[in-house]
């Protein structure tokens, strides 16, 4: 069973545990929305759907059947330790809580890092950077880029080079002689679900995928591209449209553009917000307008997600956050109290979630 953070603050007893959990929820369009399951032990493993089993019309009384099986792919997520030390000075408390509780504002800034960080790691986290880190959004859904003259293995996965992601995956599905790609020309990929292209030695076979790119170095963004994204999410709608304020504001700027403004709706914690399509636009400030692609180093990012089991997910501990009172310090004068998260996040679906690269102003 899954549980949303806003949730688990109504169920909280504990006053300063409440409050922290409300303080990460409140202005976190990721935090307000996203489910937490609740996994005993460090880590889960899970399957992923990778390839369907075929099936065929046969004759009733001549035809023999054939047998076909669906492909996974076995991935896991480890929880992760996040959290930090709010120190309040006892003078400071004793002398100057008459105007401000100077301790509740000390651990409600930790809370506030604390959400901070975790919407930071979401996005783009890397555990290739920082082991101690979950991979974010933006990692798992790049992908891998083809490159020439590479040698590849069976179940290999690629996607087109830089900007040119077309939001499909493509398998190795057959390495003969050198198991190496072509010495110089990408291949022009297919995209239709179990198509193959020939790429010298390689055989690639067509995947769905979650990643689209804009152009080689990037382009103004347009709202055929907003309906490209949304597209390669499957199974519904996204539940989110998450972004900078910049493209925000291309987006709005295209939608009236086209004489409407975006639709506005009410959130969970009843606030207004913005709706492209019907889904509601959120901004995050951990989107970048600064990612590279080609010779451009003002691209941002567009995601779109659906969140739940089975879709984009956070991973917690039974406890989710805690707050431990750790009591006066031997060095100083000052009390600790010690805001702790064991979390990560999953994605158990490679079409619940999608993301568009190489968006500029």
């Amino acid at each position: 069973m899954s549980i949303s953070l806003a949730e688990a603050s109504k169920l909280s007893t504990d006053i300063l545990l409440k409050g922290i959990i409300e303080t990460i929820v409140k202005d976190s369009p990721i935090l307000a929305e996203l489910p937490f399951i609740q996994i005993v032990g460090n880590s889960l493993k899970y399957n992923r759907e990778k390839t369907l089993p075929t099936v065929a019309w046969y004759d009733p009384v001549t035809d023999t059947w054939t047998t076909s099986e669906p492909a996974f792919e076995q991935c896991s997520a480890s929880l992760c330790v996040l959290g930090g030390d709010a120190d309040v000075d006892n003078f400071l408390k004793s002398t100057r809580s008459n105007i401000q509780d100077l301790e509740a504002a000390v651990i409600e800034q930790k809370a506030k890092a604390l959400r901070n960080e975790f919407e930071n790691t979401f996005l783009n986290g890397d555990s290739g950077v920082n082991p101690k880190q979950p991979d974010g959004l933006y990692k798992t859904m790049k992908g891998t880029a083809w490159t020439a003259d590479t040698e590849m293995a069976v179940g290999d996965v690629v996607v087109p080079t830089a900007g040119l992601e077309n939001g499909f995956r493509y398998e190795c599905t057959a390495a003969a002689g050198d198991k190496k790609t072509h010495a110089t020309t990408e291949p022009t990929w297919p995209t239709t679900e179990g198509d193959t292209v020939v790429d010298d030695q390689v055989t690639w076979t067509c995947r769905y995928g979650n990643h689209l790119g804009m152009a080689v170095n990037g382009a103004t963004l347009s709202l055929a591209k907003m309906d490209q994204l949304i597209d390669l999410v499957r199974g519904g709608k996204p539940d989110l449209l998450l972004m900078s304020r910049r493209s925000r504001r291309k987006v709005a700027a295209l939608a009236r553009a086209q004489g409407s403004n975006l639709q506005v709706g009410q959130g969970k914690l009843g606030e207004f917000v913005e709706l492209y399509n019907g889904i509601p636009v959120a901004i995050s400030d951990w989107v970048k307008d600064n990612y590279t692609v080609g010779s451009s180093s003002d691209c941002s990012a567009i995601f779109a997600f659906q969140m739940g089991e089975g879709a984009v997910c956070g991973l917690t501990s039974p406890e989710v956050i805690q707050a431990e009172r750790l009591g006066s310090l031997e060095t100083k004068d000052a009390s600790r109290t010690r805001v702790k998260w064991y979390v990560s996040l999953a994605n158990f679906s490679i079409v619940k979630a999608a993301m568009l690269t190489g968006v500029r102003d």
